[in-house]
């Protein structure tokens, strides 16, 4: 799998891993699920900074498959971003849009022309965790069939973003 390789300098993936661990440390001890949820709504929010970021870049500007495929990842992250934030409000919390480190979370340092084998390597190691993370916590909603439901949503877009990504690698970014 590509998430342990591309570890190194992936600030990115680095943060989507310390979400990941910190949801796993809040299951464990029973997890509030307003602070889960959370946990996950934070991790599409950085996906939703990093993808637009990646389509405005140079390479994004000059290739419109670039732009057009990370505007649509954007906007699928917003919109898991949005069920997420209703679902908060639904169970009685309120969402944080400003969670705590969220301005490093989806920063490439080298977001320039020339890097889109790297960022979108980087990508989709992200969206590997990321999927990690919505598996874990669809089986602690196991008893919340709502929740459950609407993390196995949006597991299943992150599954299409993951094989979307493996393909632009293979074919478009080789």
């Amino acid at each position: 799998m590509l998430e342990q390789g591309a570890v190194g300098e992936n600030h990115f993936l680095a943060d989507v891993q310390r979400l990941r661990v910190s949801a796993q440390a809040m299951m464990a001890g029973g997890g509030e699920p307003v602070r889960l949820l959370q946990t996950a709504m934070s991790a599409e929010i950085a996906c939703v900074l990093r993808y637009s970021m990646i389509a405005v870049s140079a390479d994004g500007l000059e290739n419109e498959w670039v732009a057009t495929e990370c505007a649509a990842q954007a906007a699928d992250e917003r919109e898991h971003m949005v069920k997420l934030a209703k679902r908060i409000t639904e169970l009685g919390g309120k969402p944080d849009y400003f969670a705590a480190g969220l301005a490093t979370r989806h920063v490439a340092p080298e977001a320039s022309k020339g890097c889109l084998p790297r960022l979108f390597a980087e990508n989709l190691a992200a969206e590997q965790c990321v999927i990690e993370l919505y598996r874990e916590l669809s089986t602690h909603f196991a008893s919340d069939p709502k929740t459950q439901a609407l993390l196995d949503n949006i597991l299943a877009d992150e599954e299409t973003h993951t094989s979307d990504l493996e393909d632009l690698l293979t074919t478009q970014l080789i």
